[in-house]
């Protein structure tokens, strides 16, 4: 558990210091200020041993993994399909939920407290000096947190960033393997080899119709139709609701109405600076000649950014170019909020001293949020109401159809009913289901339990949250053996390949036994079998000489069996190489040390990797999880 050890004797490290303070931006760029959840049952997207993820948590986990993407891909404007992005966010939070299960359960645990006492390292939870919840607050509800919330996501990040550091710094790599790893790395193979093509095998082969049909005989359950079902079915969509629906403008008018008396148009301000400290070797009033200095570079054309990245001292923003997120008037200092109050868009602020250190403060953007005119946003209104009008009545259908499925056998008089035309489908079989009938719940339903239950009637299948349907089985057809003529073509060629495959093997078998107990010489066996030895020089892991799978097997030999040893490799198309490795060549460049300082890094991350990987895996393999 040396991993934990390092987890808990990190708690106290000024690493703690640039991460919350990364923390705390990050969460301020990846939320706008109307961003609210609940916390309802409705809103749970997964559990993971009973800890429930919900959709704040998914939300918030949207927004990061698509900012990460946007950054690595150097586009701002880079996006995936959303329901690709949920995937992914859904499985990180999953494994951040076994992480935090984990540690909890190994006694790793990171207060409130803590996380308080490590917000209070950035001033803009300060209040003359001591720390302010109520800014903690403000600043949460600001970015669109629930305040507790906020305090839960900044006590996870830090668990699973300490997670993260303790294991991976647990892991090591001594000289001697360091060494092993760089030679196998840069080492080549000299290698000798006959191929037996596959195709030039099967030209040879001829079959009978006595054996195909006796293959044909043997081997039943390779010609067997697939069951087949018909179903009569009814549809409940809220899509197809929602296309039917009217909205009317006494509805309208009063949506309107509502989003004007909603609407906050508090002036919002995106706020950056530039902190210097005062300390043992600078003084106040040097900090302060220093400020004005970089004040009067900006305004002479200097980009604001750049010179936060490279003067600034708060560790958490000046990578960030300064960037200290969003302000009502509410979220910052007072010193700070004052100052901003006189400073147009794009100013600068006068230097200002607070708890022993000076800043500048730029307003980057300034924006006095006005409501819409109706006819602006008329399409959305329509929109958000056709959305909750035909929820209701997605929900109220639902809930009728399953009461009258305890009534009705048939489709008929619920059809009546619900007001919804039942459909009947052709007879399909589970790989040539298509269209809305691919869909496992449905597969599942109609195959494995309406075809093996002796009762009939209707059945109520929820797909997801925005659709369901109702299923009465008309027919179901077994599977059944296909008749030899309707097969015969598919028989044979079955045949083939197993006699072909059956040879070669036998014929691998027998070179090897030859080459190896040197009973037999390379070029006689090249004789005796019409095969042509090749040679290919110097390769290396990376080779495209050979497949991936090829290039396994090759580098995989002992050194010691070089030259002797000959072994089989299967290639993806059925072909066979008999090889061996006539020599093995390490590198003869040095490397320098700035290479060798590389690729330590290199094999340890890899190292590191693979542990976290593995532990990460077994959590998995140990835990409840259920999405939703």
């Amino acid at each position: 558990m040396a991993g934990i050890k390092t987890i808990r004797d990190s708690l106290e490290s000024r690493a703690v210091k640039i991460l919350v303070g990364a923390i705390v931006i990050t969460f301020a760029l990846f939320f706008g200020w109307g961003t609210v959840f609940s916390s309802s049952e409705a809103n749970v997207v997964a559990s993971v041993n009973g800890k429930k993820i919900d959709l704040y948590d998914l939300d918030l986990e949207m927004a990061q993994i698509q900012s990460i993407l946007s950054q690595r891909f150097d586009n701002p404007d880079f996006t995936i399909e959303e329901q690709v992005l949920k995937s992914l966010a859904i499985n990180s939070l999953i494994r951040d939920s076994l992480i935090l299960g984990y540690l909890e359960n190994n006694q790793v645990k990171i207060s409130n407290l803590t996380a308080y006492k490590l917000l209070s390292q950035n001033e803009i939870f300060q209040e003359e000096g001591k720390l302010s919840v109520e800014k903690i607050n403000s600043f949460a509800r600001q970015n669109g947190f629930l305040p507790g919330k906020y305090i839960e996501n900044i006590r996870n990040r830090i668990a699973l960033d300490f997670w993260t550091t303790g294991i991976s710094n647990t892991d090591f790599i001594t000289s001697n393997e360091f060494n092993k790893n760089v030679s196998l790395a840069k080492q080549t193979r000299d290698v000798v080899f006959l191929k037996i093509n596959k195709e030039e095998k099967k030209k040879d082969i001829r079959v009978s119709k006595a054996d195909i049909v006796n293959f044909y005989d043997e081997n039943n359950s390779y010609f067997m139709t697939r069951p087949k079902a018909k179903i009569r079915y009814i549809e409940i969509s809220q899509e197809e609701i929602s296309k039917n629906l009217l909205i009317n403008d006494a509805d309208l008018e009063l949506e309107y109405q509502a989003y004007l008396e909603n609407f906050d148009s508090t002036i919002r301000k995106t706020v950056s600076h530039i902190m210097l400290n005062i300390n043992k070797e600078r003084t106040s009033d040097e900090a302060l000649m220093l400020i004005e200095n970089l004040k009067n570079r900006i305004n002479q054309g200097e980009d604001f950014e750049t010179i936060a990245q490279e003067f600034s001292e708060d560790e958490g923003t000046k990578n960030l170019g300064g960037s200290l997120g969003v302000t009502d008037g509410t979220a910052f200092p007072d010193e700070f909020e004052i100052e901003l109050n006189n400073m147009s868009e794009g100013g600068l602020s006068s230097p200002i001293l607070l708890n022993s250190r000076v800043h500048l403060l730029k307003l980057t953007n300034l924006l006095a949020p006005t409501p819409e005119e109706f006819e602006n946003i008329k399409q959305d209104l329509i929109d958000n109401l056709s959305q909750q009008f035909s929820y209701q009545e997605f929900v109220d259908t639902l809930e009728e159809a399953s009461d009258l499925t305890f009534s009705y056998s048939e489709l008929e008089p619920i059809s009546e009913r619900i007001n919804l035309n039942i459909k009947t489908s052709q007879f399909f079989s589970r790989s040539e289901a298509d269209g809305f009938f691919n869909n496992d719940q449905i597969l599942d339903l109609v195959f494995n339990e309406l075809a093996l239950s002796t009762e009939t009637g209707v059945t109520l299948l929820e797909l997801n949250d925005e659709s369901a349907i109702l299923i009465e089985l008309l027919s179901f057809q077994e599977s059944k053996l296909k008749e030899f003529e309707e097969v015969q073509e598919e028989v044979e060629g079955l045949l083939v390949e197993k006699v072909v495959s059956d040879d070669m093997n036998a014929l691998e078998k027998q070179i090897l036994e030859k080459l190896n107990n040197q009973s037999y010489s390379l070029s006689k066996v090249e004789s005796d079998h019409s095969l042509k030895r090749q040679t290919y020089k110097s390769v290396t892991r990376s080779s495209s000489l050979f497949t991936k799978n090829a290039l396994f097997e090759i580098f995989d030999i002992p050194r010691s069996d070089q030259g002797k040893l000959f072994k089989a490799i299967n290639l993806p198309q059925g072909d066979r190489l008999i090889l061996k490795v006539d020599s093995v060549e390490e590198a003869k460049e040095g490397l320098s040390q700035e290479e060798k300082s590389s690729l330590n890094d290199f094999f340890v991350q890899e190292r590191s990797d693979s542990n976290l990987v593995d532990l990460q895996i077994s959590m998995q393999e140990e835990a409840s999880i259920i999405i939703n």
